[in-house]
């Protein structure tokens, strides 16, 4: 089979079916550390442009990011295609001026994976289960100073009503509680349908028993939870953050938390990851604060499928084709341009 374009997969993680495929079809493919071997390495710049060199196509790893600089330096590149959805690490803006389509992987068994992960969180610290475990393996017993609460008549506040918002709503009906919602691009007969209330972030922090956080990681949402607002919520109140680490101030969570000024907090992604040994998070009583390493929503089902679609969406790029799933669809009309010339240079 004739060669159908070059291929730089940045941290391929261990699955020989992706890479199978992508030769089935013609594609000559250059790899980077996988991430699962190397967690901690992360490309400079110059290493990543030098590593995607004359490809085509990136398939990029959560791990990495594209800067405008690298994207600069590939002028052979036509797109970068995320196998999940988050595309918060790449150049977005400088990709579309470069003629650059950016492609990301909205499986929707990542949202209904991370909904019922808010769930379970939710469940684990209302009802105090690491406290209690901790105890018991510690040779103590029960205390009612130990028990948890009824989570029937709470008031659950979420933070943004996207897809991940919308499940998380879906799976509380019929619980009894009282769902709260902000988010300044949903209307309020939206909400509505999912029974939920549309407040304003200040009220929705005052009200809530739990708040939970599934914003996107814009410079908009950049620690948007801080001082100020911890300080509003109820001394008896908990904080899940599943979106985006940075939306959240670690060090004044910390605070917080040691002080007592909330009751607990729930976390799966940080502001630097893998979170470093030295995050004042690692210094809170483990029995108030839940940690999981950015992988609370999801299943190898659910990754298997995202780059199934990452597959799809690269080999329907390098047949002139425009995925679906395109993030900067305004580049669109200059790539198709762009295309036109390279097939007639390469006809010439």
């Amino acid at each position: 089979m004739s060669k159908l374009g070059k291929i730089c997969i940045s941290g391929p993680i261990h699955r020989p079916w992706i890479e199978a495929e992508l030769k089935a079809a013609g594609c000559e493919l250059v790899l980077g550390k996988s991430y699962d071997d190397f967690p901690d390495f992360r490309y400079a710049d110059a290493e990543l442009a030098g590593l995607i060199g004359d490809a085509e196509i990136l398939l990029v790893s959560s791990r990495d990011r594209v800067t405008g600089p690298v994207l600069g330096a590939c002028p052979g590149l036509i797109a970068v295609v995320k196998p999940n959805i988050g595309v918060e690490k790449v150049a977005i803006q400088a990709a579309t001026e470069l003629d650059i389509l950016v492609c990301n992987s909205p499986n929707p068994e990542n949202f209904t994976g991370l909904a019922e992960a808010v769930v379970g969180l939710v469940v684990a610290l209302m009802k105090r289960v690491k406290l209690n475990e901790s105890r018991l393996r510690a040779g103590s017993w029960k205390s009612e100073k130990n028990f948890g609460e009824l989570i029937e008549g709470k008031a659950i506040g979420l933070v943004g009503m996207g897809r991940v918002g919308r499940e998380v709503a879906r799976r509380f009906q019929g619980w009894g509680v009282r769902l709260l919602g902000y988010d300044p691009y949903v209307e309020g007969d939206k909400m509505k349908e999912l029974g939920v209330e549309r407040v304003l972030l200040d009220e929705l922090l005052r009200l809530s028993d739990v708040v939970s956080l599934h914003v996107v990681g814009t410079a908009e949402n950049t620690h948007m939870i801080g001082a100020r607002e911890l300080g509003m919520m109820k001394p008896t109140a908990y904080l899940v953050n599943t979106s985006r680490g940075e939306v959240v101030d670690e060090k004044e969570l910390g605070r917080v938390l040691r002080e007592g000024t909330i009751a607990g907090a729930a976390l799966d992604v940080f502001e630097e990851e893998p979170l470093p040994a030295e995050s004042p998070l690692r210094a809170v009583d483990p029995s108030r604060l839940i940690l999981t390493p950015h992988v609370i929503g999801n299943s190898l089902a659910a990754r298997d499928e995202g780059y199934r679609m990452a597959i799809e969406s690269i080999l329907s790029l390098l047949r002139g084709g425009v995925p679906p799933w395109v993030i900067n669809s305004e580049a669109v009309p200059r790539w198709r341009d762009r295309m036109a010339r390279v097939k007639r240079e390469r006809e010439a």
